[in-house]
């Protein structure tokens, strides 16, 4: 199946730049990103079909104040529950970290709950199951690598049981188990943080993880970041991907994966999980993850958000007084999800 991709058409003139440069401006200062998790209440596979995704059948979390947002949801089945680890970004601080929910009964039963806490920004918090232990690999981009925690209390408390990759800037690393190794996919962070996938094998979790041998292995704005766990349906291998032609987050398009070994990859695409104008959250999807027979998705609007203005102000002023002391800029793009 062809999917169309929706690379934007590049404006020409220095009157379009200077609308480009003010509609910056006023989304910066006065309209900002809130993301929510939520679940489709089926299985997967289902999504493959194209048609088949309904944004009508997402049961939002019920996100009820502007102080913080929730993104990128991964979750594992406990006694009945769903036990969700996702992105918990407070705008006052303007730093992520790692929270817990729990989902039982057909809806969400507390309030994020802190599970893991760094001094650098956190996002994507990928679980993963091997030799009876329960592990996460969030996005620490920001400390300059890829690290493996291990539940201690599963899903509140963790310890740091490994690096994975030194001195590589892993955006939404991916980790998962197929043909016999161990694989890790992702992004890194920079000018091809949207566009440029690059692949690591291992025979174990814990690696050495080797490089692919054509890394990175895809170009491609529309379908290279990793958007949420990997999946097999009726034998086949299904990787969500973001597509950020338009926008950060603006869809997920599901790949059929058709060659994956140390030295080919090769993917297709099958079907796009778009966001309905209808929808609370209208604006993107950027995560989708499967557990048991449900599926747990992100989706994100456009609000006003005070404590995001104050940060960005914040931010500004010291990057003007670092500009005015030592003629550089240190000024630092506020985490978007």
């Amino acid at each position: 199946m062809k999917l169309a991709c929706n690379a934007p058409l590049r404006e020409k003139g220095s009157l379009s730049a200077i609308r480009r440069r003010l509609d910056l401006a006023w989304k910066r200062l006065f309209r900002h990103s809130q993301w929510n998790i939520g679940i489709l209440p089926f299985p997967a596979g289902s999504l493959v079909r194209p048609g088949a995704y309904s944004d009508a059948a997402i049961e939002w979390f019920p996100l009820d104040n502007r102080k913080r947002f929730l993104a990128d949801p991964f979750g594992l089945m406990r006694d009945g529950k769903v036990h969700v680890l996702c992105e918990d970004f407070v705008y006052r601080s303007g730093k992520g970290s790692i929270c817990s929910i729990t989902y039982s009964d057909h809806r969400f039963t507390n309030e994020p709950e802190s599970a893991i806490d760094l001094p650098v920004h956190m996002s994507y918090p990928f679980l993963v199951e091997a030799d009876g232990e329960i592990y996460c690999i969030p996005e620490t981009s920001r400390a300059d690598e890829v690290a493996l925690y291990q539940a201690v209390e599963f899903p509140r408390k963790w310890r740091k049981a490994a690096v994975l990759l030194e001195h590589f800037r892993g955006v939404d690393p991916t980790v998962f188990r197929h043909d016999g190794r161990w694989w890790l996919m992702c992004t890194k962070k920079g000018s091809g943080a949207n566009s440029r996938l690059w692949i690591w094998h291992a025979s174990g979790l814990r690696g050495p993880w080797m490089p692919h041998a054509r890394n990175p292995v895809k170009t491609d704005v529309c379908s290279a970041r990793p958007g949420g766990a990997p999946f097999v349906h009726e034998g086949v291998l299904y990787r969500p991907a973001q597509d950020c032609s338009r926008t950060y987050g603006g869809r997920i398009v599901i790949q059929r994966v058709t060659a994956l070994t140390p030295t080919e990859f090769a993917e297709e695409p099958v079907t796009a999980i778009e966001a309905s104008p209808e929808s609370p959250f209208p604006l993107g999807r950027h995560t989708l993850t499967p557990v048991g027979d449900m599926v747990l998705i992100d989706g994100h609007r456009e609000v006003f958000i005070w404590d995001s203005l104050r940060y960005f102000l914040k931010i500004w002023a010291r990057d003007l007084w670092t500009k005015l002391r030592t003629g550089r800029s240190k000024f630092e793009e506020t985490p978007t999800a």
